[in-house]
């Protein structure tokens, strides 16, 4: 035994149950519990603002390095189904901007500036999964230039009647679901295609994309996410030129992940800055610079911007 998660559960399988202590991760029940007179159960709202005063009263500040949690209110603890109502949490310093990139199957949308945290630090918001939410999400948080953590990655899964029948079929990311669900019905869910609309986590609606509309931008502009966000190589080339400002556009207000970042650099130091896309890379550089939160990587990006001046 050591310092291990510890749970207070109150449902198995969906279930209510009496409250009881859980140790996921240990082989052999070896814990116990005596003489307890009380247990307040408190939301992690109330948690997050007791731990502000209590750093209030000792003259510290809350931490800087933004965090973002996406909880289950219809059944917590478990995973999300449609139907589900959900709360997005971000805590973070004072007064500070907020955007999220939501990926939703093949399809990402870079948002805007929706919200900024409150004098404590706070934001939240509420919604609910519908049908057409079924399938994978990842939520990328940007707040005060800077991602949060985690990186929010989860799938809205069909609510299906335990033992009740059932039909999955998949190709590749995409799948649909055929199964008895609660309403006494048989229902099925299907994950989107690129021409269909999606909803981001702000309520913002997503227009669906069609290869057949899209300019020379656009395509070059997907070309690109796909290399950043992806595994897609860099070759350079062509599609490459003016990489800094097709950069910038594609990400607006939004940050990169470590490694996003770090693909970014490969892709100016492998391609190059010319004269004329100098003023595009170079504040596509220094927007980098000013959200990176490692030393390593911060000394790799203003290594790559001495780079980028010199060219």
């Amino acid at each position: 035994m050591g310092n291990e998660k510890i749970v207070v559960a109150d449902r198995q399988n969906g279930n209510p149950i009496p409250l009881r202590l859980v140790c996921p991760d240990d082989t052999v029940g070896a814990r116990s519990v005596k003489m307890l007179e009380t247990l307040e159960v408190v939301g992690l709202k109330k948690m997050i603002r007791l731990f502000a005063m209590l750093l209030a009263g000792c003259g510290l500040a809350m931490p800087q390095s933004p965090v973002v949690v996406m909880r289950n209110l219809s059944r917590p603890a478990a995973d999300f189904q449609v139907g589900d109502h959900f709360e997005i949490i971000v805590s973070a310093a004072p007064h500070q901007a907020i955007s999220v990139r939501t990926a939703r199957m093949s399809k990402t949308d870079w948002g805007p500036v929706i919200a900024s945290t409150d004098a404590s630090g706070q934001w939240s918001a509420k919604g609910s999964f519908e049908k057409k939410d079924y399938g994978s999400w990842s939520e990328v948080w940007t707040v005060g230039g800077k991602v949060a953590n985690p990186v929010v990655s989860f799938d809205v899964r069909a609510p299906c009647t335990e033992g009740g029948k059932a039909f999955l079929s998949a190709s590749g990311p995409n799948r649909m679901e055929t199964c008895d669900t609660a309403a006494g019905q048989q229902q099925s869910f299907v994950t989107p295609s690129d021409g269909d609309s999606f909803r981001t986590p702000d309520g913002r609606v997503i227009p669906g994309s069609s290869r057949s509309n899209m300019t020379p931008e656009t395509y070059r502009m997907g070309i690109m996410e796909s290399i950043v966000t992806g595994n897609a190589p860099v070759e350079p080339g062509k599609r490459m030129q003016h990489a800094g400002e097709l950069i910038g556009k594609l990400i607006g207000v939004n940050e990169l992940t470590e490694a996003e970042t770090r693909k970014v650099l490969g892709i100016v130091r492998a391609v190059g800055v010319p004269e004329t896309e100098k003023t595009a890379t170079l504040a596509l550089l220094r927007q980098l610079a000013a959200g990176a939160e490692s030393q390593g990587l911060k000394d790799d990006v203003a290594g790559t911007i001495e780079f980028a001046q010199r060219q």
